[in-house]
């Protein structure tokens, strides 16, 4: 049995995402018909070497905007690697919390009954040292992702946290109420360098965490990168986000 951790209620920007926007390109649908087909969210392989992965968004404020070189500084900074052939996107941030999101209904269609998985590969290069998600005063994850999806009674969105831990084990999950964390790769177990490819059926996860069914859309993804409680920098990459019809054995 994973280690649940109960703590108080985290007040998170990302609490009040605003799933507004600028205009997009019309979103690709998930399927036509018949069984679901996979669907690549990105590989980035599209974008230049050294540039920005523009088709995401950047929340500023309660506001989703462009990703445009005014939303990195030097201290926050999600930006596109290759590597032996190969393109991610690299989050390098410093005593901040930077993301960047991608909204559904947008650049991409998700329904979780036809969809239920999310599969993504991603290494730490360089964790907080320390940090705990289940202490908020060390609570820095140098990698994560989450899933949003529909409002609480406070309006608050329902939102799992995907991290790649300091510290803490594999499996251990911690609850702020309408935000849960789960740990799926951790530095303690698994080290750091490696890329590690991370499979979670999102729609039975979502009715463990909260109880009741997952709703049909999930409202936007972000990954995510933060050091600003440990005071430290961190630097992850992320590669290869696709939603599944079912786990990889069985494709």
């Amino acid at each position: 049995m994973p280690k649940i951790v109960k703590c108080p209620l985290f007040l998170s920007a990302l609490v009040f995402l605003t799933l507004t926007g600028v205009a997009q390109p019309a979103p690709q649908p998930a399927h036509t018909g018949g069984a679901a087909r996979a669907v690549l969210l990105d590989d980035f392989e599209t974008y230049r070497a050294g540039g920005l992965p523009d088709n995401w968004q950047f929340l500023k404020g309660r506001t989703l905007v462009p990703v445009t070189p005014d939303v990195m500084t030097d201290r926050e900074q999600f930006f596109i690697v290759q590597e032996q052939g190969n393109k991610f996107v690299r989050a390098r941030v410093t005593d901040q919390a930077h993301r960047i999101v991608l909204t559904n209904g947008q650049r991409f269609e998700w329904d979780l009954q036809a969809l239920p998985y999310l599969r993504w590969d991603w290494r730490a290069v360089q964790l907080p040292p320390g940090a705990r998600e289940d202490q908020r005063d060390k609570n820095d994850t140098g990698a994560a992702l989450y899933v949003f999806f529909t409002r609480d009674w406070l309006g608050r969105p329902r939102t799992i946290k995907y991290t790649y831990s300091s510290t803490l084990p594999v499996g251990t999950e911690v609850s702020y109420g309408s935000l849960q964390v789960i740990v799926v790769s951790s530095a303690a177990r698994q080290g750091t360098g490696n890329w590690i490819t991370v499979e979670r059926n999102v729609a039975r996860d979502y009715e463990r965490l909260f109880g009741r069914p997952a709703p049909d859309r999930p409202s936007a993804i972000a990954l995510w990168s933060d050091a600003d409680n440990t005071h430290q920098t961190t630097v992850a990459d992320f590669d290869n986000l696709e939603l599944m019809p079912g786990p990889t054995a069985s494709r």
